[in-house]
């Protein structure tokens, strides 16, 4: 190996440090970044109920009357 093939190795590995410091860089400060938002909700509901009532009965109804 002569020395002009071993700048380029080294120049090589330099850039694959780099890509990667800079890869980690970029990363960290996308996950660093925090999204907070409050929110208060007022409104109004109408709530419209069925209600069905089943009567089973047998035998007679007695009044009471004055």
């Amino acid at each position: 190996m002569d020395k002009k093939e071993i700048i380029k190795i080294i120049i090589k590995v330099l850039f694959y440090l780099l890509t990667l410091i800079g890869g980690y860089f970029g990363v960290t400060s996308l996950t660093s970044c925090t999204i907070q938002r409050n929110a208060e909700i007022k409104g109004r509901a109408i709530i419209v109920t069925n209600d069905t009532t089943i009567v089973n009965h047998d035998g007679s109804l007695e009044f009471r009357t004055k």
